[in-house]
């Protein structure tokens, strides 16, 4: 296996983005549509958020659809002449391919999420014990909701051995799913390429390769947080500027949620890849993100 550097990986996953937008356009402009929706409809009529359970489910299938194509535009060049591969026009494309990538999600899903239940059920437990322990300030915990006297006994608590437990435990926990989540991540893209389950392979292939893809993940959040906030109050300013003023929070979360779609996928695609061909020391991984 060829080592996988940490510049490379980081350059690559950027790279990606321009790629994406010019291979799969479409499936990629239906998605941001789907998630636009999904948050104006959040933010300016919440008593219609039951309908965007629907627009969720939609937007499975076309986010899968999308990253689908991404894979095809990464893993097409080693399959020629074989269409189960190809990249359809901008990028929309429904077959054995995208089933296989949905089904890869779906089980890193369930392994992430059953990790994430048992921490917060140790948490909970912990937390529990404590806040029954403080007396008057348990009982501020079961005032309404929301409530200025609940919050307050919350924070109460997190000054004491509460917080310390929930920062021993949440410490412990994040580093374990940032290393988790760096094993699990080319599972999906094997899956697209090899068409068969193969969590084994996908799992060795990131020997080696766990420092980019950690550091990678970690400056892509941290990139597009940084981006989405500076939409997001851009966005915001100008609805101000045009005498939008109470509309400026709608206006900057929906153009936020439409920057992060647009990039998130892209990145990530880019950066599984880019670490999964060249792990397998295909020699023209490089011609992928020129």
């Amino acid at each position: 296996m060829n080592p996988v550097s940490i510049g490379a990986t980081i350059s690559a996953s950027f790279r990606f983005v321009g790629v994406a937008w010019t291979r799969a356009w479409g499936i990629l402009l239906l998605w941001v549509w789907l998630a636009a929706i999904v948050q104006a409809i959040q933010l300016a009529r919440p008593e219609l958020t039951p309908l965007t359970w629907l627009i969720d489910i939609l937007a499975i299938f076309v986010s899968t659809a999308a990253i689908g194509a991404f894979y095809r535009v990464g893993v097409e060049s080693d399959h020629p002449g074989d269409s189960a591969y190809a990249v359809g026009p901008s990028g929309f494309n429904w077959g054995n391919l995208e089933w296989r990538v949905l089904l890869a999600n779906i089980v890193v899903a369930v392994i992430i999420g059953v990790l994430l239940f048992f921490a917060i059920l140790i948490w909970a437990v912990v937390f529990g014990v404590s806040a029954a322990a403080s007396g008057a300030t348990a009982q501020g915990l079961e005032a309404a909701p929301g409530s200025a006297a609940q919050m307050a006994a919350f924070y109460h608590l997190m000054l004491g051995p509460a917080g310390v437990v929930s920062v021993i435990i949440a410490i412990p926990f994040l580093i374990g799913l940032l290393f988790l989540g760096a094993k699990l991540a080319l599972f999906a893209v094997t899956v697209a390429d090899t068409g068969k389950l193969a969590f084994g392979e996908a799992w060795a292939l990131t020997k080696g390769a766990l420092g980019p893809l950690i550091v990678t993940t970690v400056v892509v959040f941290l990139a597009q947080t940084a981006v989405v906030q500076a939409v997001a109050f851009i966005a915001g300013v100008l609805a101000g500027a045009l005498g939008q003023g109470p509309q400026g929070g709608l206006w900057g979360g929906v153009a936020g949620q439409i920057v992060a779609v647009s990039i998130n996928g892209p990145l990530v695609a880019g950066m599984q890849i880019y670490v999964y061909r060249a792990k397998r020391g295909d020699a023209g991984v490089a011609q992928t993100f020129a």
